[in-house]
């Protein structure tokens, strides 16, 4: 497996994973259910260790695919940077978690640390969300201005005529 095929197989694990932790951990802060705060703790620090792959097979897979035709340089700077910013929120998102887990017993440390673990959480999952957003621009050039753009030169328009052929007639 190369990095590229590594990045994408494991770049939405984050995205899922901080989400879904922060909705099991406001269930849980709701019921008081303590095995839902603990599990969504778990699923926090899975989302925080998943994005240490991610990102360090990112720069394997730009030099992959940076010459590649269709994509968008500009895209993968701006996908670059932010993942930066989600790496370092997810990282303290996991971190408190971790921390949650070993101070579960006091219970005014903990109520702190689940609260900040819930914020942190949905912080995490937007930063990711925008993340993957941006990463989508890089190739995706039918997310990059709304419009679908016709790659097959074989295509037809509306009126049936083949796409190269009325270029043509537009030229004359």
């Amino acid at each position: 497996m190369n990095a590229a095929q590594i990045h994408l197989a494991l770049n939405h694990a984050p995205l899922f994973l901080s989400i879904i932790g922060g909705v099991i951990l406001i269930l849980g802060m709701i019921k008081k259910n303590e095995s839902f705060k603990n599990l969504s703790l778990y699923f926090l620090i899975a989302a925080a260790l998943f994005t240490v792959p991610v990102f360090l097979t990112g720069e394997g897979t730009e030099e992959l695919v940076e010459n590649l035709p269709g994509v968008n340089e500009t895209a993968i700077e701006e996908h670059e940077n932010m993942a930066k910013i989600s790496l370092i929120i997810i990282s303290i998102t996991g971190a408190i978690s971790l921390l949650a887990i070993f101070l579960k017993k006091n219970t005014k440390m903990a109520k702190l640390l689940f609260t900040g673990a819930l914020l942190l959480s949905l912080s995490s999952f937007g930063f990711m969300a925008q993340t993957a957003h941006l990463g989508g621009l890089i190739r995706h050039s039918e997310l990059q201005n709304g419009n679908s753009t016709n790659t097959n030169p074989n295509e037809k328009d509306a009126s049936g005529m083949e796409i190269k052929e009325q270029e043509k007639d537009d030229d004359d």
